[in-house]
């Protein structure tokens, strides 16, 4: 439902605000993000070979709920004008419960003259999950002004079990409230 390209310090990412419509939750929903320049020249796209996982796709998108899914890792060497989205389908889910993973401790700081989010990512469950993303969005007067995404390379199963996560943020989000994403990967 929202599509915002950033820039800033040399960086640029996409943010995308995804709703579940389907009445089951869906597995590895794909996203191909392409990012054209001046004459709608082609910059950048995801499609390619040999990338993350997270930066292709959403590993779970649960029915009724909107989500952030950010790709922070588009390289371009020309200034971006535009991004555009194709969202395909997921498969079902299998029956049972959804892990429910949380934040705890989040903080915005500075580090390196870039704005970083640093905080806690919680495992409810208790099944271990592997390369997790965490997606955080800045918005500012209902407008994307930074986001960015980290992978927790594995979180243990258990109610107390933490990993850390530090995600660095394109654009500025000062003023603005910070919304994330965790996203579980073993459904």
């Amino acid at each position: 439902s929202d599509v915002t390209l950033l820039s800033s310090s040399g960086r640029t990412a996409v943010a995308v605000r995804l709703t579940g419509t389907s009445t089951t939750a869906q597995l590895n929903v794909p996203l191909r993000v392409s990012v054209t320049g001046a004459g709608d020249v082609a910059l950048y796209s995801n499609d390619a070979g040999g990338l993350e996982p997270a930066l292709q796709r959403m590993a779970l998108l649960a029915p009724g709920r909107a989500e952030w899914w950010v790709d922070d890792q588009v390289l371009i060497t020309k200034p971006a004008s535009a991004a555009h989205v194709s969202v395909g389908t997921g498969t079902a889910a299998r029956s049972g419960p959804i892990p429910t993973l949380s934040t705890s401790g989040v903080q915005l700081a500075q580090q390196d003259g870039l704005s970083v989010i640093n905080g806690e990512l919680v495992n409810h469950s208790s099944r271990t999950q592997n390369k997790v993303p965490v997606f955080a969005v800045a918005v500012r007067a209902g407008k994307v002004v930074a986001a960015g995404r980290a992978v927790v390379e594995t979180l243990p199963g258990g109610s107390t079990a933490s990993a850390p996560f530090q995600i660095f943020l394109v654009g500025n989000p000062a003023g603005a409230t910070v919304e994330l994403t965790v996203v579980p990967t073993a459904a």
